[in-house]
């Protein structure tokens, strides 16, 4: 990561936005996201299909639907996620009810989540460094209550 990058205002600028947590939010996002990507590129995963695996992986037999609502996607662009796991032969389907299919990991899925976990886990250690792994549950806990209420 190019501490370029990471700057704050050029020198002789004041960025009163620095102070501002939602700017903060943001520019950390920003780069973790850019890094996130760069992370699982040779795995041809994007963040939100990695992360679509991931919840899938904790929750089998979860619908496309349950996904959506628990990342944040609108359901136009969780079909193409679903697909493409299903496509690569990640996750197998099942019938949930009449019209709904619940999704689980294949194992070439499972094989796949524990490499996620690893360069997730590799990628996040890059940006706290600093931070003991209990100060990093409360510095997510925080942020997390930021976006709770977002229905």
């Amino acid at each position: 990561m190019d501490s370029a990058e990471h700057a704050s205002a050029p020198a002789g600028i004041i960025n009163p936005l620095e102070e501002r947590l939602g700017y903060q939010l943001r520019r950390a996002s920003t780069v973790m996201q850019a890094d996130l990507t760069k992370a699982l590129s040779g795995l041809s995963l994007r963040p939100h299909e990695a992360s679509a695996l991931l919840l899938i992986e904790k929750n089998p037999g979860i619908t496309q639907s349950e996904i959506g609502r628990s990342l944040g996607i609108k359901r136009a662009n969780m079909a193409p996620i679903a697909a493409m796991l299903s496509n690569r032969h990640l996750v197998e389907r099942s019938r949930f009810d009449g019209r709904s299919q619940g999704l689980r990991l294949s194992p070439e899925g499972e094989a796949l989540a524990h490499t996620v976990h690893k360069r997730m886990n590799v990628h996040e250690a890059r940006f706290l460094p600093e931070l003991s792994p209990s100060e990093r549950v409360a510095l997510t806990s925080a942020i997390a209550k930021v976006w709770a209420d977002e229905d």
